[in-house]
């Protein structure tokens, strides 16, 4: 049996839920640990006397480890396995937010024990992506993808309602407490998660793959018992990074590369600032805090109805839709001030700018054959990472040479407009089309 078309022809069942919940809570506890440091930010201005563009570090020294980990994920866990990786990302992670908690109490050492967090942070997300396109059926992949990454936006609502309720009670270290239950939640991948089918077809790990199999799809346990799995994937050759620059892929892979940073540059300067902005705009705490949940929670609107839209529309148009979307409502934030504007191009920008990006994401990888399809995408992401980087740092030097938001917010629309044009740059790319072809089985 060829396992791609055994793939393909399965409908969505009770187990491919049980994977797409599980991966839900990996994000839900990503996206929370991601955004916490948001909202250290205006507790770590007073405590430690940061200029901005100090404080932005707090948020971009993780990223700085999130991208490490993205970059190594795929060659990690296209050689040992996505269970494996994805359960040591949550050990990492999980540790030195502990760490954080504990012994955090100047700015070096919380910058330092972010950026090892940052690590196990980084291996995450890449590695939902890439295990909901191996388990799933292709043609529900974009929904899937825009599902689980529910869970990431919900954990940035989570963390802006955490940090309104926890931080001014008991200090901003009990932000990272919470993230303990990143052990219970890798205690439950050991025991629920089955490794990627692809993955086992690929090693040629037969009896393993048939217990997989008879697993994800009960009804033909009978027909997997003895079954010998093909693939027609590229078994002779180890996926690494320069692979990704082939003839074939090398336009996509650089088109993508450059959106993923462009595009994260400003989920990260958007989301690590509004806090800190609306106080400046004359908002109250609490209220400046609410942005940071809306603009989370209208990511998780987007993630569903951007991912809809790219399953039944072509994706490149979806996604330069969204950002050229987003570009206009960030305008919007540069050029008015005031309550209801606020509410209405913050929930714009959330809506779109967080929903194209995992279409994106998912578009990356069905750029890639399976042997190569963790490291393309951690490697759009980590590369995308270098934005996100920048995104808290420079807005706050922005902020700090040119007080006001007017610089910051014209400097992020024009990002997302720009990604807005490369995007289409895809329609000439004949490199755009055949490996997706390819990976379809068409």
């Amino acid at each position: 049996m060829d396992i791609r078309s055994e793939l393909e022809r399965a409908n969505l069942g009770l187990r491919h839920w049980v994977v797409v919940v599980l991966l839900g809570l990996v994000t839900l506890f990503d996206g929370y640990d991601t955004f916490a440091p948001s909202y250290v930010i205006p507790y770590a201005i007073k405590q430690w006397h940061l200029p901005p563009s100090q404080a932005g570090l707090l948020v971009s020294s993780g990223l700085v480890g999130f991208m490490i980990g993205s970059l190594l994920v795929g060659l990690i866990a296209d050689r040992i396995g996505r269970k494996k990786t994805l359960i040591a990302g949550l050990l990492i992670a999980c540790f030195f937010d502990l760490m954080i908690a504990l012994q955090a109490r100047d700015f070096t050492a919380f910058v330092s024990l972010r950026l090892l967090a940052g690590l196990g942070l980084g291996m995450l997300l890449p590695l939902c992506v890439t295990l909901i396109n191996e388990f799933a059926p292709r043609r529900h992949t974009n929904l899937l993808v825009g599902m689980i990454m529910i869970g990431w936006s919900s954990g940035g609502i989570l963390a802006a309602v955490l940090g309104l309720v926890l931080a001014p009670t008991y200090g901003w270290p009990a932000l990272f407490w919470v993230d303990g239950a990143a052990l219970v939640l890798a205690l439950l991948a050991l025991a629920v998660l089955r490794e990627s089918p692809r993955f086992l077809a690929l090693k040629g790990l037969q009896p393993q793959l048939r217990k997989v199999m008879t697993w994800l799809v009960p009804e033909r346990a009978t027909l997997y018992a003895d079954a010998t799995f093909t693939t027609t994937e590229d078994v002779r050759h180890k996926g690494s990074i320069s692979r990704l620059l082939e003839p074939q892929v090398r336009g996509s892979t650089l088109i993508v590369w450059f959106c993923a940073a462009c595009s994260l540059f400003v989920i990260f300067g958007l989301s690590s600032w509004v806090p800190q902005t609306m106080i400046q705009r004359g908002e109250s705490i609490g209220s400046s805090f609410a942005f940071g949940a809306l603009l989370q929670f209208m990511a998780v609107l987007g993630g569903i109805g951007c991912g809809w839209a790219a399953d039944r529309f072509e994706r490149r148009g979806v996604m330069a839709v969204s950002w050229a979307m987003t570009a206009a409502a960030i305008a919007g934030l540069a050029l008015v001030n005031g309550h209801l504007t606020n509410i209405i191009f913050i929930s714009v920008a959330g809506f779109f700018l967080m929903g194209a990006q995992p279409v994106l994401n998912n578009f990356t990888a069905g750029l890639y054959d399976t042997e190569i399809k963790s490291t393309g995408v951690g490697v759009e992401l980590g590369v995308g990472r270098m934005g996100g980087i920048l995104g808290p740092y420079i807005v706050g030097w922005l902020k700090q040479l040119y007080p006001g938001s007017l610089a910051m917010f014209s400097a992020m629309a024009l990002s997302v407009a720009l990604c807005a044009m490369a995007v289409l740059a895809l329609r000439g790319s004949k490199s755009a089309h055949q490996p997706t072809e390819k990976l379809a089985g068409t």
